[in-house]
């Protein structure tokens, strides 16, 4: 019989395994031998059963691995075409699920809780079973162990931390039978812990809650697959410290080394090998853990190897998995879990008047319905589809008016810091009164230039909530807290009594169109006390991070019975009217109508940069011939005029910005399009908006179409691309474009300038040539 690689298992914990590991292979009409090969046949008691699975790009289950210390099972699950085409009677799964349904089968396994889901849902075999990272949580301070921490605490001191972890990192067939059996090893001789624990079932789940959670199970792993398992950092120097010790200062925010147990850094290619144990603003500070000392002028390259640890938000996820799994919480005992996933009625019945508060005074008819809703307590879901320049925030601004006047606790979040930002600055030229909690991690060194001014003293930093935080002080009698999706899963939240002072009673969420719907289930479980939910978003724009990789991710906005109840927000006053228009007729279903003060068609060029390549950064891109051409811009036309910078990569972001400060341009006008996704440009503040780094999407950005790029322009908009780029369009971008190979605009914009510009003689529909934007060589004024 075959046996696991001695050499990996060698690797993984050195003299742990004192015999050859044997490996069994199945195919599905084999399993009916799986209990006994376990040897589930014998004794009374429950035996601990390593499991491990793989799933293919579309998330169904390839093959699974069930592993004793003496032995590992693989067994191949896909169906051959034959038998997935003949009618059978007895189901192909019948062995896996009589197997697991056995009382002495105990699964142990780390992220045990979706491995079940997934094994119920697409198996159809219902288990017990033990996660075992929340088993042994007692292991770190804060978070859950790595398998390999738990490894080195259960099996062997000698276990390498780092080689266990990345066992979970690929899918190979050895690494999946090794994930099995060293789960196995440790559930083996963690006994007592077993017994006394809290086990996860899948049979008390009623069908329609299998399939609501494995679909969201399935997503998570196919995410969890795409994370890289090593970045490029880069950086303006590294000190030499005492005691071995680096202190390395980050240049970006995205590409910073953050402190980690689970991570390595490999400095000049593996010269040198540290872990960053300590992480203030730009610095992370570095413990050498080997290879030979490097000069601080030697180290040309960081480099982030493994992942780090799960996120709060990801945490309380998979603890409230656990909760539905181990009958403590019940999915559709929440309201708003109901109303999503289980309605009982097949539309939403809208409210259709318009109240008459002096808070609403100001707001056009579909704003004012849309406030109105809001404020209306017998109408629990409010979502409201609301494209760029519509006044989204307006109107949330009028209902927190509303609901500060009489005194009524509100949550306000988005899905991105920025986004929160923007709600903030937007809500306080009001008069509103609000607490907004911000992540140290993001604000301090990093961002603190984004609440410069009279959101500054809003602020509440999340050190704060470890030293003794009095709610009553510190909120005083703001009724309104602003903070991120992620902020709001922070642990500490509740200990130090923020929802005891301001109750979950009321939320409103900001970008919905752009958060993986799933990720508010665990928050609608938590908060019973909550009674009204209201949602912005436009599903014509940035879908939720990760949607080519996990296509059945679903938004607010792809639930039909929510969506044909949706309000839609039908004036914007952003852009100029031919461009308003054009979005309005080629997204909007021309239900979109344009109040601005710029009536002509001459609003929009596109500038063809011969020169310019692509060039990969990291899992961001730039391209230099472009960057160079909107700096002639700048330098030439527009360094005396109020402007700013958009691009879809923030490696060209930070490409753009560099060569502004090197030549003395004002620099802090440069965004990605995350990052200016909310910003308000209005005619007296930023009348000039390029959009730089061609039009594509980018790698993560497949399906974002042209409109959200262009619809925060006010008044004019340039559009520096390769010339290939004249080929394609960009309404919507393809899936699995290249990046290399960008998108234009729209043809039938082109097309409407073609005639117009044969009549007037100007350019050949609307491209201008780099050389027309200044310097003799076109790149470099």
């Amino acid at each position: 019989m075959p046996a696991l690689d001695p050499h990996r298992l060698a690797q993984v914990i050195p003299g742990f395994a004192e015999a050859d590991i044997p490996h069994k292979r199945l195919s599905l009409d084999q399993c009916s031998r799986l209990g006994t090969l376990l040897g589930l046949g014998r004794g009374t008691e429950a035996q601990a059963i390593g499991v491990s699975l793989r799933l293919s790009e579309k998330g169904a289950i390839t093959s699974v691995a069930f592993a004793t210390e003496a032995l590992v099972v693989q067994i191949n699950t896909q169906l051959s075409k034959s038998s997935s085409g003949s009618a059978r009677t007895v189901s192909p799964y019948k062995g896996i699920a009589d197997t697991l349904s056995n009382s002495r089968c105990l699964l142990v396994g780390v992220g045990m809780q979706r491995i079940a889901l997934l094994l119920r849902h697409q198996l159809q075999a219902n288990c017990m079973a033990v996660d075992l990272s929340m088993l042994f949580s007692n292991l770190v301070e804060r978070g859950l162990p790595s398998p390999g921490e738990i490894a080195q605490e259960v099996l062997s001191s000698r276990a390498r931390v780092f080689k266990i972890n990345a066992l979970w990192h690929y899918q190979t067939n050895d690494d999946l039978c090794l994930r099995a059996w060293l789960t196995a090893c440790i559930g083996s001789r963690s006994s007592e812990r077993l017994e006394a624990s809290a086990k996860l079932r899948t049979e008390h789940l009623r069908v329609a809650h299998i399939e609501c959670l494995a679909v969201a199970a399935m997503n998570i792993e196919l995410l969890e697959a795409k994370k890289p398992t090593q970045s490029e950092n880069e950086f303006t120097r590294v000190d030499i410290l005492k005691g071995r010790k680096l202190l390395l200062h980050n240049a970006r925010f995205q590409s910073r080394v953050r402190k980690s147990r689970q991570t390595i850094i490999q400095i000049n290619g593996g010269a040198m090998e540290a872990r960053a144990f300590e992480a203030k603003g730009r610095r992370t500070e570095l413990q050498i853990i080997g290879g030979r000392a490097l000069a601080s002028a030697d180290i040309v390259d960081v480099r982030v190897l493994g992942r780090e640890e799960a996120t709060s938000s990801e945490l309380a996820r998979d603890g409230y998995f656990s909760d539905l799994l181990e009958e403590v919480a019940v999915l559709d005992g929440s309201t708003f879990n109901r109303l999503l996933w289980f309605p009982n009625r097949k539309n939403f019945k809208r409210n259709r008047r318009q109240a008459t508060d002096r808070q609403f005074d100001a707001l056009n008819a579909s704003q004012r319905i849309v406030a109105s809703a809001m404020i209306d307590e017998k109408e629990q879901l409010v979502i409201t589809h609301g494209p760029p320049g519509t006044g989204k925030t307006t109107t949330i601004a009028a209902a927190l008016d509303y609901w500060q006047v009489n005194k009524k606790p509100v949550w306000v979040i988005a899905q991105s810091n920025v986004g929160v930002k923007n709600i903030a600055r937007s809500i306080i030229k009001r008069g509103i009164k609000f607490k907004l909690l911000v992540s140290k991690e993001f604000h301090f060194e990093w961002h603190e230039h984004l609440y410069k001014g009279s959101v500054e003293d809003t602020i509440i930093r999340s050190e704060r909530f470890f030293t003794d935080f009095d709610p009553v002080h510190e909120i005083g009698d703001a009724q309104i807290i602003l903070c991120t999706l992620a902020m709001l899963s922070n642990p500490q939240l509740a200990p130090i009594g923020m929802f005891a002072h301001r109750p979950m009673e009321r939320l409103v969420v900001d970008e919905a169109s752009q958060i993986d719907v799933s990720e508010f289930m665990h928050l609608f479980g938590r908060f019973e006390e909550l009674r009204k939910v209201c949602m912005f978003g436009d599903p014509k724009q940035l879908p939720p991070f990760g949607k080519e990789h996990a296509p059945k991710m679903q938004t607010i906005f792809d639930f039909p019975h929510i969506r044909k109840g949706a309000y839609f927000l039908d004036t914007q006053y952003r852009m100029p009217v031919p461009l308003g228009d054009f979005i309005s007729q080629e997204v909007y279903k021309s239900l979109l109508k344009s109040v601005h003060d710029v009536q002509g068609r001459d609003c929009m060029k596109v500038i063809d940069v011969r020169k310019g390549v692509e060039e990969q950064l990291g899992t961001s891109w730039k391209n230099m011939e472009e960057a160079h051409t909107v700096v002639n811009l700048v330098k030439h036309y527009y360094r005396k005029l109020k402007f700013c910078i958009i691009t879809p990569y923030d490696a060209q972001r930070a490409t753009i910005t560099n060569l502004l400060k090197g030549a003395n341009l004002p620099s802090d006008v440069v965004y990605n399009v995350d990052s200016f996704q909310g910003t308000q440009v209005s005619a007296c503040d930023v009348p000039l908006v390029f959009v730089a780094d061609n039009m594509s999407s980018g790698p993560n950005r497949t399906r974002s179409p042209v409109c959200h790029r262009i619809g925060r322009a006010d008044h004019h908009a340039s559009f520096p691309e390769p010339p290939e780029s004249r080929q394609r369009h960009a309404h919507p971008v393809p899936a699995g474009h290249d990046p290399r190979h960008p998108a234009s605009v729209h043809p039938r914009w082109r097309q409407t300038h073609v005639a117009r510009e044969a009549r007037e003689g100007v350019g050949r529909s609307g491209w201008y040539c780099w050389r027309s934007v200044g310097g003799c060589d076109g790149s470099r004024g």
